[in-house]
């Protein structure tokens, strides 16, 4: 049987639909300028990527790593007893 019980599951789903208000709100609140295409190079991609959009970079990061945790959690073997 699950170690973790309803308690465990009720608080992972209140976690889960606070993190998806917090993007989905930042997302929504968020002033996107519209603008033309432009030749950039990396340098300044990189600038405007971490200067401009950094919240939004490190919050697809954060998704990323975590998904990256649960995959790893889900593929670990459970132990027989």
């Amino acid at each position: 049987m699950n170690k973790r019980g309803r308690g465990g599951k009720f608080a992972a789903g209140v976690a889960a639909v606070l993190f998806i208000g917090v993007v989905m709100g930042s997302m929504l609140m968020t002033q996107w300028p519209a603008g033309e295409l432009a030749d950039t190079d990396n340098f300044q991609l990189g600038v405007t990527m971490f200067n401009t959009y950094g919240i939004a970079v490190l919050m697809v990061s954060f998704v990323l790593f975590v998904a990256l945790i649960g995959g790893v959690f889900i593929a670990q073997e459970e132990e027989e007893k």
